[in-house]
């Protein structure tokens, strides 16, 4: 669940930067005050009326706009950058303080203790060897 969790997070915000950085224009067309016609990515188709028209009375009567909508076009990364000014003393403290006494201690080899295997069989029985 948490895996799929990251996955739709992840994917939404790759979308977010995608949709961002695009740039698209919205062709509207208007005849008087009533708007015929909108498209997305091209031009809106004209009515029947501005068609039949001839070209001086156009403008007059119908009316295209178009609408470009710009997605961002750089994205600049930027790393934030702040100076801390810790103090040598502070470092070494901490380095002494925080450090395992192990870390400077002189290792040596271990032997480890050796545990025999353990029989099921009487050894001294099985070939009859007895201390006398």
């Amino acid at each position: 669940m948490k895996l799929f969790i990251f996955k739709i997070a992840s994917l939404s915000l790759a979308l977010l930067v995608l949709v961002s950085t695009i740039s698209f224009t919205v062709g509207t067309h208007y005849c008087g005050n009533i708007m015929m016609d909108k498209a997305i990515l091209s031009q809106a188709e004209p009515c029947a009326m501005h068609q039949e028209m001839p070209s001086e009375e156009k403008s007059d009567c119908c009316d295209d706009e178009v609408e470009i909508i710009k997605g961002q076009e750089i994205l600049q990364l930027t790393k934030a950058e702040f100076d801390l000014e810790i103090p040598f003393e502070l470092v070494v403290f901490s380095f002494i303080h925080f450090s395992s006494p192990d870390l400077f201690a002189k290792k040596s080899a271990s032997t480890e203790v050796y545990d025999p295997p353990q029989y099921k069989r009487d050894f001294q029985l099985l070939h009859q060897v007895f201390l006398i």
